[in-house]
């Protein structure tokens, strides 16, 4: 039984419409499909044009997932903040 709401599944919006309100990322995928337009247009073969592209894909995996950690991070900081309002963000070790 799925209990989440409509509005909560990511797939019932459009991939333009994912993409609209993450334009890093948008921008990321037109980089990565300009690359492979480009190697192809020039001549590479399609091993090497595969290996190139599942390399920046890697890259961008990294990229949103370290994005993701450092989101989390900071909301767990906030939170922390808020319920000890003396508490210091950053401290130095003595």
């Amino acid at each position: 039984m799925n209990d989440e709401r409509p509005d909560s599944n990511p797939r019932s919006h459009s991939l333009d419409e994912r993409f609209a309100k993450d334009p890093w990322m948008r921008e990321r995928v037109h980089q990565i499909a300009d690359m492979r337009d480009e190697m192809i247009a020039r001549g590479c073969t399609l091993d090497e044009v595969e290996e190139k592209v599942l390399e920046q894909i890697r890259w961008l995996g990294q990229e949103l997932l370290t994005g993701i950690a450092r989101e989390k991070s900071a909301a767990i900081t906030d939170q922390a903040l808020q319920k000890h309002p003396g508490a210091s963000r950053d401290s130095k070790k003595k």
